[in-house]
């Protein structure tokens, strides 16, 4: 029969004492063996100082007694280590440890007089400092045991300071008040080390009986919560296998997309029918769609999964707001909007690309939802804090749902799932890069008026910042009629695209598979050639940045390089900037990739952040 949740309540409040009791007789046995050591120890000392100047039957008899005990109380232990008694059972095991404490104490305090030395102050000190050193020595092991503790110290000290009052000489009274003294201090300290470690003892177990009462009283709790850390738990599980999933197939999926875009661009220039241009721009459109779709959920996998790691570094908040403004004027102008940008000289701490992707998709997110009106960012300092700001005159968030828009594929005002609006990730991706960077995010709305979001940064201090032209600004002269450019890729759809997109651009394109044909083609080149394009995964040993390297090698000189990959792989990003290069991440719109090329032809330098 269960027992009702009363009983089993005081059948906890019962135990508590017996807990206790029981654990500290365990601690007595656990420590025995080092115990023994320090006590031999003692013995063996007390045997060579007072050979000579005590009966032998005497000293050898004490010693004697003293190893006896002590062999006894090691059988008791290793006994007690077999048979791990029950609280029940332990109370007997902590009677016959007090009684081996008492007859240890008893031979201590017998020490005072067996081993007494008359007329020798030396002796006589040497004996007292001996048995208050064992004494002391042993309160943290006889201390967590009250019965132990009494039965050990009283006939230990008592006789010692007894002793030296008989003999009456003014050094041995002072002895004997020393004797007293350390006495009192010892037994108080072994008091207060008692009452001390049975707190502990009893604050850990009472702790354990309110766990036990909380599992008794709130079983049906209990159970709902066990089955939403399950829930948990495979909502876990699966966001691994979705991250699984897009790091493992993201080359393979952007591969063919890639050379979709590419094909396309190559058949927009191609053509002159107005009804296949139509076609392309909108087989275009589909890519971008798809660019975006696979950038956004790469992101959320890489921030899920904690792939993305903050470098942080002291930079111009002009700089970036100027940068952010020349990208989105022409998308605010096109719906009619008024993009103003307030910016400041102040200088920012944190990740520039991060924080850059957060204004970003703030930005993206208000011209979005704006129908008129406009859209300002601004950085300003309230209450000696820095906060970027993106405000808009758009429909404003209800409160209720102001929570619910930084979920994923949440749209407040596009129930028709229309890609145009965005896939509804943006404000999600906000949160976690907040909350990575550990930036406080903030949202104010009124319905109808606007929203303005904001998130703190720390003040930076001034440095000097490399002069970065927007790739977009370049001037659009065609540069590319002539050029020669090395393709290293080895899918062969991606080949036909790219040669098919740069040869109508006029440019003279020479396509090599592998690190090995790239090598072997370019030794026959008889000048260098002015642009390579690489992917970076390579069929053999090499990659694209080995690819490139060989080729700058072969004429000795730094052609100009684009590493374009399927990864975001930071290690990759990293390297390819540490050595000029620009990238790319697939797919590639061939818009982007011209501009690309006519910026490295102009004689651009690598960019920071992904083109």
């Amino acid at each position: 029969m269960k027992p009702s949740r009363q009983q089993a309540l005081a059948d906890t409040d019962a135990s508590l004492d017996a807990l206790i009791q029981a654990e500290q007789v365990r601690l007595l046995y656990r420590g025995l063996r080092v115990s023994t050591f320090g006590v031999l120890l003692g013995v063996a000392v007390v045997v060579l100082v007072f050979w000579r100047v005590v009966q032998t039957n005497l000293l050898v008899g004490w010693a004697g007694c003293m190893v006896a005990n002590q062999v006894w109380r090691l059988v008791l232990s290793y006994r007690f280590d077999r048979r791990l008694p029950d609280k029940q059972a332990v109370s007997r095991w902590g009677t016959l440890w007090a009684i081996g404490s008492g007859i240890s104490g008893v031979l201590w305090g017998a020490a005072s007089f067996l081993l007494f030395v008359p007329g020798s102050p030396v002796h006589q000190a040497f004996l007292m400092a001996l048995v208050i050193s064992v004494t002391s020595a042993g309160l943290l092991l006889i201390g967590a045991h009250l019965q132990s503790f009494y039965a050990f110290i009283l006939p230990a000290m008592v006789p010692l300071v007894v002793r030296n009052v008989i003999e009456g000489t003014t050094d041995n009274l002072t002895l004997a008040l020393i004797a007293f003294v350390s006495g009192m201090a010892l037994f108080s300290f072994g008091r207060n080390y008692n009452r001390i470690l049975t707190e502990s003892l009893r604050l850990r177990f009472e702790n354990e009986a309110i766990t036990r009462r909380l599992s008794v009283q709130n079983e049906e709790l209990d159970r709902a919560r066990k089955a939403a850390e399950d829930a948990k738990v495979q909502a876990e599980a699966a966001n691994r296998a979705r991250t699984q999933f897009f790091a493992a197939a993201n080359h393979d999926l952007r591969q063919p997309l890639h050379a979709m875009g590419l094909l396309a661009g190559s058949l927009a220039e191609k053509v002159k029918d107005p009804d296949v241009v139509a076609l392309t721009n909108t087989i275009s459109a589909s890519m971008e769609a798809l660019e975006e779709l696979f950038n956004e959920l790469l992101d959320m996998s890489r921030l899920d999964s904690g792939k993305i790691t903050p470098n942080t570094s002291h930079f111009s908040i002009r700089q970036l707001l100027d940068k952010l403004r020349l990208e989105f004027e022409a998308e605010a102008a096109m719906k009619g909007l008024t993009l103003r940008v307030r910016s400041t000289g102040r200088f920012l701490f944190s990740d520039p690309i991060l924080v850059e992707r957060i204004l970003r998709n703030l930005i993206s997110n208000a011209i979005r939802y704006t129908r008129s009106g406009g859209v300002l960012v601004a950085c300003r300092n309230r209450g000696g804090r820095l906060w970027l700001e993106v405000w808009d005159t758009g429909a404003g968030i209800p409160e209720e749902e102001r929570e619910r828009i930084f979920d994923e594929f949440v749209q407040l005002e596009n129930p028709e799932r229309d890609r145009r609006k965005g896939l509804g990730l943006g404000l999600s991706i906000v949160r976690r890069l907040c909350n990575l960077l550990g930036h406080e995010l903030a949202l104010r709305s009124r319905p109808g008026k606007g929203t303005v979001f904001r998130f703190q940064v720390p003040a930076g201090r001034e440095t000097a910042q490399p002069s970065r032209r927007a790739i977009e600004a370049l001037p659009s002269i065609d540069l590319l009629a002539g050029k020669t450019v090395v393709v290293i890729e080895d899918d062969a759809e991606v080949q036909a695209g790219m040669k098919s997109l740069l040869s109508g651009w006029g440019m003279e394109v020479s396509v090599h598979a592998n690190v090995t044909d790239a090598e072997a083609g370019c030794f026959a080149m008889t000048r260098a050639p002015d642009l390579i394009i690489a992917d970076y995964r390579l069929p053999g040993s090499g990659n694209g940045l080995d690819a490139i390297d060989s080729i700058r090698g072969r004429f000795g000189c730094a052609v100009p390089a684009i590493l374009v990959t399927g990864s975001a792989d930071p290690q990759i990003v990293s390297m390819a900037e540490e050595k000029g290069f620009h990238y790319l991440l697939k797919p590639v719109m061939p818009a982007k990739l011209r501009t690309l090329v006519s910026f490295k032809l102009k004689g651009g330098a690598a960019a920071h952040s992904r083109t």
